[in-house]
């Protein structure tokens, strides 16, 4: 009742076996009588009903009639829901402008259309629910989807996607099939990089499982529709705004896969490349940032969920000032990422320059040979990389901070020690990227030398990515050709020269 009017009416007749003792058949075969009407009742009656949603708010109207038995009932009448909202708390997501009508028509109910809007994004379906039983329900049910948030689970997961599925058969068992397009998402996931090597167990979990039960989202995530799910030749592709994300990782993704569900077996074939990001290299309590050049992940649909790896970083090494060299050259340390994601091989190797392992790692981590850390420098060393190690990881919380607090950025990096001459605090290196549409991408960087005036003309630079075509790309950028220069030869007037640079990139994947 509402204002001394009824609103809600329902009378039903069905056929149970109530007896207190068990007995072959509850549904007993009788006429099923059911009537039911209401106009413009309040939603959030829903929230009494079951915990899954929270918030509701909208109004529902209907006028349904049954009839026939428990194995062929007879539907007729209708269902409208206008302006409904919902939080989904299993999805942390809020759903708006819910609208719907339900036609009941003797065995089927249909629907439309149901749209649902869900941050910028919306999502409509249509379709089609039969009732062989009226308890045996058959879907056949397409989904439309344009920008849609479908879940937010914050340091997990989230994924905006379009697309047009289709999920068709029984509800438990039913089969989903079509074509998405994940237009904007991040995975989140913990300890990339550990040790000496990375750990590509933990990408393959993301990459894989964040979307399914092995990454366990939480027990909301396990119930019969899900667990009964079939998923025939799903076509996942990867939009121009989805990042890998840790404490230690940035990574952004690219390509296509395809899903397949039988079972508990998910098995995935295709290929995603990474096409930028970084990752924090951790040795103890050291670590050193790598950036992504380019990678590849394929998939060969196999149940162990195995794939081959193929992942180039880099990490540019700014040895420390010796005697004999006040003014050593950079080095360019490359980390080969091969093997699989069962069984990855990890190997080091400096750009133009013939070094064993031992010395790589001894330049990565503290900025000179092996042989000069046994001179009277080593505890410098020591101390710097000590230093240089603790800035590293205070930026890393930071940058992982922007990425994932809502500020309008895809990639930041903060670098510690720009300065290159073996003083992490004498200079500071920050860039911040934005995805630009679906083929370009800019960042601005900037240096800060300490005791040095900022200027634009030896602080600022720019960068702009643009993707051709799959195979073709070019990267333009304008900037100081260094930030902070040696004090000994810095003259008063000096101008700090600029560098522009123009690449054109062919890549081909096998």
């Amino acid at each position: 009742w509402r204002s001394g009017q009824q609103i809600l009416d329902v009378r039903a007749y069905l056929p149970l076996d109530l007896a207190l003792q068990p007995v072959p058949r509850r549904q007993l075969p009788d006429t099923l009588s059911v009537q039911a009407t209401a106009d413009s009742v309040d939603l959030s009656v829903l929230e009494a009903l079951t915990p899954a949603v929270q918030q509701v708010t909208g109004v529902f109207s209907t006028d349904l009639g049954m009839a026939g038995t428990w194995e062929a009932p007879r539907l007729r009448g209708g269902l409208q829901i206008s302006g409904a909202t919902a939080t989904v708390p299993a999805l942390s997501v809020r759903y708006e402008d819910v609208n719907g009508r339900f036609t009941f028509s003797g065995d089927s109910i249909a629907v439309q259309p149901l749209s649902v809007r869900s941050d910028r994004g919306r999502a409509d379906v249509t379709g089609v629910v039969r009732l062989e039983r009226l308890t045996r329900p058959v879907l056949d049910l397409r989904i439309a989807a344009d920008q849609f948030k479908a879940l937010d689970l914050r340091n997990n997961v989230a994924i905006t996607a379009s697309g047009r599925l289709s999920l068709r058969g029984p509800v438990f068992g039913a089969s989903l099939t079509g074509q998405a397009k994940v237009t904007s998402g991040a995975l989140y996931f913990a300890d990339l990089v550990q040790k000496r090597i990375i750990n590509l167990d933990e990408l393959a979990d993301t990459l894989l499982a964040s979307m399914i039960e092995q990454q366990r989202l939480g027990p909301e995530f396990k119930n019969v529709f899900l667990d009964s799910l079939r998923i025939d030749d799903l076509g996942l592709e990867m939009g121009n705004d989805v990042w890998l994300r840790s404490n230690e990782a940035n990574i952004q993704l690219t390509g296509s896969v395809r899903l397949t569900k039988r079972r508990n077996f998910y098995l995935v074939s295709g290929s995603l490349q990474a096409v930028r990001g970084t990752y924090r290299l951790k040795v103890g309590v050291l670590s050193r940032d790598f950036v992504v050049t380019e990678g590849t992940v394929k998939y060969f649909g196999t149940p162990d969920q195995d794939a081959a790896l193929d992942i180039v970083a880099k990490h540019v090494v700014h040895p420390v000032p010796t005697p004999n060299q006040r003014n050593p050259e950079d080095i360019t340390v490359v980390a080969h990422i091969t093997g699989t994601l069962l069984v990855p091989k990890v190997t080091l190797e400096a750009e133009k320059r013939d070094l064993s392992q031992t010395e790589i790692i001894s330049y990565l981590l503290f900025g000179k040979s092996t042989v000069d850390l046994g001179g009277d420098q080593g505890g410098i060393a020591d101390q710097r990389a000590v230093v240089q190690s603790a800035l590293s990881l205070l930026s890393g919380e930071i940058e992982q901070t922007i990425v994932s607090g809502g500020v309008p950025v895809d990639y930041v990096e903060i670098r510690p020690g720009g300065g290159g001459q073996g003083d992490p605090l004498l200079g500071w290196q920050f860039a911040v990227g934005r995805q630009l549409g679906s083929k370009t991408f800019l960042v601005v960087n900037a240096g800060f030398c300490g005791g040095r005036p900022v200027y634009v003309s030896n602080t600022l630079g720019v960068s702009l990515q643009f993707r051709i075509s799959p195979e073709w790309r070019t990267e333009a950028s304008f900037e100081p050709a260094q930030t902070c220069v040696d004090p000994s030869v810095e003259t008063l007037g000096t101008t700090v020269p600029r560098q522009v640079g123009l690449d054109l990139f062919w890549e081909k994947r096998y």
